[in-house]
């Protein structure tokens, strides 16, 4: 379990020693705190050894502030079961859980408290490749594979386009491609035309050949998710956004939030060759309103859900240099 260093300080919480922690692009030194009490709705759990790291930095491009990451301590003492349709998270006692329902059960392998499950995916024109990938439902994509198992198989020469991109962790950013693979196959259930990242890192867990790759919260959302580590095993439950397609930014805009409310949308980047890029739009611009509302009434949530609509055409008013832009923008796949 982590916390935010700076939201530590405030807690006053005692430092009791540093460590070097590896994070999927590098690696980081936190600061260790024990003996540390956290209290859910209900439930107080004592006496947790938990790692302080500069996650605030997760707040900008997630659009929501960040204080914390749940992990293994705290999750292998209940039973997890998140309900993404219902935005819920249950903990049940697992002496007296019992599963009754019609989900699928994999069982788990652990590793250095993280979980792994075995995948397999599909391509064009080849055979399908399976692999052990760790579960990260913290992740907002799909699927990352590690650079190792992207050389040892030519994943990039199997998929028909990609994109460049970085991808942000604990340790720094990393180079990966975007591009869609045919399937994911986990257990009876086959998830089709998913987006997938191939890492290119040279250093951190994104570079480790010690697994495969890792599967993300665009996967786990589309089921009913039961972790049940006292008995190493995940039950998944497809729900209605299953069938959902997988889609992406379509607008070639890299998006951050700042302020203290972080109701700032700032243009991070602008990819060349995009509809962004067509209509003019400037890294380092600021978006003040979208089809005449305010940037204020969206999350940045809501904006990248809205960039993601093939098609579709929006007036963006954008603060450059002290002055008001206005650009008409079309959007289009671009994975």
């Amino acid at each position: 379990t982590v916390i935010d260093a700076e939201f530590a300080k405030t807690l006053r919480l005692k430092p009791a020693g540093k460590i070097v922690g590896t994070g999927g692009a590098g690696t980081a030194e936190a600061v260790k705190f024990k003996t540390v009490s956290m209290q859910f709705p209900n439930i107080e759990i004592s006496n947790l050894t938990i790692y302080g790291l500069p996650i605030d930095s997760f707040s900008s491009p997630l659009g929501k502030k960040i204080g914390g990451v749940i992990g293994y301590d705290i999750i292998k003492e209940f039973v997890v079961e998140i309900d993404y349709a219902a935005r819920k998270i249950n903990l049940y006692k697992p002496d007296s859980y019992q599963y009754s329902g019609a989900g699928e059960i994999f069982p788990l392998v652990f590793e250095e408290n993280l979980p792994f499950v075995q995948a397999s995916f599909a391509f064009e024109k080849r055979v399908p490749i399976s692999g052990k990938f760790e579960i990260d439902s913290g992740s907002t994509g799909a699927v990352l594979f590690n650079t190792p198992f992207v050389k040892k198989h030519q994943l990039l020469k199997s998929v028909s386009r990609t994109s460049e991109t970085r991808i942000g962790g604990v340790g720094g950013t990393a180079q990966t491609f975007l591009g869609r693979v045919k399937s994911i196959g986990l257990g009876r259930f086959t998830l089709e035309n998913p987006i997938a990242r191939f890492s290119q890192a040279t250093r951190g867990d994104y570079a480790s050949n010690k697994y495969d790759g890792l599967l993300g919260g665009e996967v786990f959302r589309r089921f009913k998710t039961i972790f049940d580590y006292s008995r190493n095993r995940m039950i998944l439950e497809p729900n209605a956004q299953f069938s959902e397609p997988y889609e992406i930014d379509m607008s070639g805009m890299e998006l951050l939030a700042y302020g203290d409310d972080l109701s700032i949308v700032l243009i991070d980047d602008v990819k060349p060759k995009t509809p962004a890029a067509e209509a003019g739009v400037r890294g380092d611009d600021i978006i003040t309103a979208i089809d005449n509302r305010p940037v204020k009434d969206f999350t940045l949530e809501q904006i990248r859900e809205m960039f993601r609509q093939d098609g579709r055409e929006y007036l963006l008013k954008l603060k450059r240099d002290g002055t008001e832009v206005q650009v008409k923008i079309k959007l289009r796949r671009l994975t």
